[in-house]
Protein backbone atom coordinates (compact mmCIF):
# COMPACT_ATOMS: atom_id res chain seq x y z
CA UNK A 1 0.00 0.00 0.00
CA UNK A 2 1.16 3.17 -0.49
CA UNK A 3 0.12 6.81 0.45
CA UNK A 4 0.92 10.01 -1.03
CA UNK A 5 1.58 13.01 0.38
CA UNK A 6 0.11 16.27 -1.05
CA UNK A 7 0.06 19.61 0.21
CA UNK A 8 -1.07 20.71 3.78
CA UNK A 9 -4.19 22.46 3.68
CA UNK A 10 -4.17 26.65 4.34
CA UNK A 11 -4.46 27.79 7.65
CA UNK A 12 -5.27 31.65 9.32
CA UNK A 13 -2.49 32.31 11.60
CA UNK A 14 -3.71 34.67 14.16
CA UNK A 15 -1.07 37.06 15.42
CA UNK A 16 -0.33 36.88 18.77
CA UNK A 17 -1.24 39.23 21.68
CA UNK A 18 0.94 41.20 23.88
CA UNK A 19 0.60 40.47 27.54
CA UNK A 20 3.60 42.40 28.87
CA UNK A 21 3.24 45.06 31.06
CA UNK A 22 4.13 48.01 29.97
CA UNK A 23 7.27 49.17 32.64
CA UNK A 24 5.35 52.65 32.99
CA UNK A 25 2.39 50.59 34.94
CA UNK A 26 4.87 48.43 37.32
CA UNK A 27 4.69 50.15 41.03
CA UNK A 28 7.66 49.84 42.75
CA UNK A 29 7.73 47.42 45.90
CA UNK A 30 8.20 48.88 49.33
CA UNK A 31 9.20 47.03 52.62
CA UNK A 32 6.68 47.72 55.58
CA UNK A 33 8.12 46.65 59.21
CA UNK A 34 5.68 47.03 62.41
CA UNK A 35 6.76 46.94 65.93
CA UNK A 36 4.72 46.11 69.24
CA UNK A 37 5.50 48.66 71.76
CA UNK A 38 6.00 47.48 75.19
CA UNK A 39 7.22 50.28 76.80
CA UNK A 40 4.25 50.68 78.91
CA UNK A 41 1.82 48.51 80.21
CA UNK A 42 1.46 45.97 77.90
CA UNK A 43 4.37 44.14 78.92
CA UNK A 44 4.68 40.53 77.31
CA UNK A 45 2.95 38.04 79.13
CA UNK A 46 0.46 41.15 80.30
CA UNK A 47 -3.33 40.26 79.67
CA UNK A 48 -4.78 41.99 77.28
CA UNK A 49 -8.36 42.57 78.23
CA UNK A 50 -9.33 45.87 76.09
CA UNK A 51 -9.17 43.67 72.39
CA UNK A 52 -12.28 42.14 72.83
CA UNK A 53 -14.72 42.54 75.81
CA UNK A 54 -16.28 39.04 76.92
CA UNK A 55 -18.92 38.52 79.03
CA UNK A 56 -17.80 36.32 81.87
CA UNK A 57 -20.73 33.66 81.51
CA UNK A 58 -20.18 32.64 85.11
CA UNK A 59 -21.52 35.64 86.38
CA UNK A 60 -25.09 35.59 83.79
CA UNK A 61 -27.53 35.51 86.27
CA UNK A 62 -30.36 33.23 86.23
CA UNK A 63 -33.56 35.17 85.76
CA UNK A 64 -35.91 33.30 87.36
CA UNK A 65 -36.81 32.35 91.36
CA UNK A 66 -34.42 29.11 91.49
CA UNK A 67 -35.48 28.53 94.99
CA UNK A 68 -39.08 28.07 93.88
CA UNK A 69 -38.13 26.37 91.12
CA UNK A 70 -36.31 23.43 93.35
CA UNK A 71 -38.98 23.23 95.89
CA UNK A 72 -41.08 22.01 93.39
CA UNK A 73 -39.10 19.99 91.87
CA UNK A 74 -38.02 18.57 95.82
CA UNK A 75 -41.59 18.35 96.67
CA UNK A 76 -41.57 15.36 93.22
CA UNK A 77 -39.18 13.25 94.04
CA UNK A 78 -40.86 9.49 94.81
CA UNK A 79 -43.70 10.20 92.46
CA UNK A 80 -44.52 9.37 89.06
CA UNK A 81 -46.59 10.56 85.94
CA UNK A 82 -47.00 9.28 82.59
CA UNK A 83 -44.75 9.46 80.22
CA UNK A 84 -44.58 9.38 76.18
CA UNK A 85 -44.18 12.07 73.83
CA UNK A 86 -44.91 15.59 75.70
CA UNK A 87 -46.26 13.82 78.84
CA UNK A 88 -45.69 15.20 81.84
CA UNK A 89 -43.63 12.55 83.38
CA UNK A 90 -40.59 12.96 80.69
CA UNK A 91 -37.45 14.31 81.88
CA UNK A 92 -38.06 17.39 79.97
CA UNK A 93 -41.60 18.23 80.24
CA UNK A 94 -40.56 17.88 84.17
CA UNK A 95 -37.65 20.74 84.14
CA UNK A 96 -39.86 22.87 82.05
CA UNK A 97 -42.14 22.54 84.63
CA UNK A 98 -39.83 23.27 87.20
CA UNK A 99 -38.45 26.18 86.17
CA UNK A 100 -41.73 27.54 84.95
CA UNK A 101 -42.50 27.12 88.53
CA UNK A 102 -40.12 29.77 89.15
CA UNK A 103 -41.16 32.38 86.89
CA UNK A 104 -38.46 31.15 84.49
CA UNK A 105 -39.31 32.07 80.88
CA UNK A 106 -38.77 28.30 79.30
CA UNK A 107 -40.66 29.09 75.86
CA UNK A 108 -38.57 26.93 73.28
CA UNK A 109 -39.84 23.60 72.50
CA UNK A 110 -39.58 21.60 69.37
CA UNK A 111 -35.80 19.18 69.35
CA UNK A 112 -33.03 19.45 72.53
CA UNK A 113 -31.47 22.74 71.11
CA UNK A 114 -35.01 24.69 70.21
CA UNK A 115 -36.05 23.92 73.72
CA UNK A 116 -33.19 26.26 75.33
CA UNK A 117 -34.35 29.52 73.15
CA UNK A 118 -34.08 32.22 75.12
CA UNK A 119 -30.81 30.15 77.98
CA UNK A 120 -27.90 30.57 78.01
CA UNK A 121 -25.18 27.93 77.49
CA UNK A 122 -23.03 27.56 79.72
CA UNK A 123 -20.03 25.24 80.71
CA UNK A 124 -19.90 22.44 82.85
CA UNK A 125 -17.12 24.15 85.41
CA UNK A 126 -19.62 27.05 85.17
CA UNK A 127 -22.75 25.15 86.28
CA UNK A 128 -24.72 26.54 89.40
CA UNK A 129 -28.28 25.13 90.92
CA UNK A 130 -30.56 26.02 88.92
CA UNK A 131 -29.02 25.24 85.89
CA UNK A 132 -30.31 22.10 83.05
CA UNK A 133 -27.99 19.84 81.98
CA UNK A 134 -29.54 18.33 78.33
CA UNK A 135 -27.82 15.42 77.07
CA UNK A 136 -27.15 15.73 73.55
CA UNK A 137 -26.64 13.90 70.69
CA UNK A 138 -23.25 15.20 69.75
CA UNK A 139 -23.62 14.04 65.69
CA UNK A 140 -27.01 15.32 65.74
CA UNK A 141 -27.68 17.99 69.13
CA UNK A 142 -31.31 18.53 67.27
CA UNK A 143 -32.38 15.16 66.99
CA UNK A 144 -34.31 13.25 70.16
CA UNK A 145 -32.68 9.55 69.88
CA UNK A 146 -32.29 6.91 73.00
CA UNK A 147 -29.76 8.75 75.23
CA UNK A 148 -31.29 12.08 75.29
CA UNK A 149 -32.03 13.02 79.24
CA UNK A 150 -32.74 15.93 80.51
CA UNK A 151 -31.99 17.15 84.82
CA UNK A 152 -31.90 20.24 86.70
CA UNK A 153 -29.12 21.00 89.17
CA UNK A 154 -30.23 21.49 92.66
CA UNK A 155 -26.60 21.83 94.05
CA UNK A 156 -23.09 21.70 93.34
CA UNK A 157 -20.89 19.97 96.17
CA UNK A 158 -17.24 20.94 97.59
CA UNK A 159 -16.30 18.22 95.38
CA UNK A 160 -17.12 19.50 92.43
CA UNK A 161 -20.30 16.60 91.93
CA UNK A 162 -23.65 17.86 91.63
CA UNK A 163 -27.02 17.09 93.26
CA UNK A 164 -29.45 16.50 90.53
CA UNK A 165 -33.38 16.02 90.28
CA UNK A 166 -34.62 14.46 87.37
CA UNK A 167 -37.98 12.58 86.07
CA UNK A 168 -38.43 9.54 83.86
CA UNK A 169 -35.43 7.39 85.58
CA UNK A 170 -35.47 5.02 85.25
CA UNK A 171 -36.12 5.48 81.59
CA UNK A 172 -40.27 4.97 81.04
CA UNK A 173 -41.19 5.20 84.66
CA UNK A 174 -41.61 8.98 85.12
CA UNK A 175 -40.21 8.66 88.40
CA UNK A 176 -38.88 11.57 89.80
CA UNK A 177 -35.50 11.01 91.72
CA UNK A 178 -32.94 12.82 93.26
CA UNK A 179 -28.89 11.90 93.09
CA UNK A 180 -26.31 13.46 95.25
CA UNK A 181 -22.55 13.48 94.21
CA UNK A 182 -23.81 12.99 90.25
CA UNK A 183 -21.58 13.62 87.55
CA UNK A 184 -22.99 13.67 83.67
CA UNK A 185 -22.07 9.99 82.46
CA UNK A 186 -23.76 10.64 78.67
CA UNK A 187 -24.01 7.38 76.67
CA UNK A 188 -21.36 7.52 74.37
CA UNK A 189 -21.68 9.89 71.11
CA UNK A 190 -23.28 11.83 73.55
CA UNK A 191 -22.56 15.32 75.21
CA UNK A 192 -23.72 17.24 78.43
CA UNK A 193 -25.00 21.03 77.84
CA UNK A 194 -25.35 23.25 80.35
CA UNK A 195 -28.18 25.59 80.10
CA UNK A 196 -29.00 28.44 82.14
CA UNK A 197 -32.36 30.48 82.34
Amino acid sequence: MTFALGAAPAVAVAPLEDFSVPAAAVQPSTAVAQQLDTSTQALAGASIDSVLEVEEIAKTPHNYDVAAAIALAESEVGTSRPTGWNAPGECIMSAQRWIKAGGGAWTGSGDPVANYAGATRVSLADAEAGDVIQYEYTASPTSWVTGVHTVLITGVNDDGTFTIIQSNSPGGSGLVTEEENWTPQPPAGFTPAVWRF
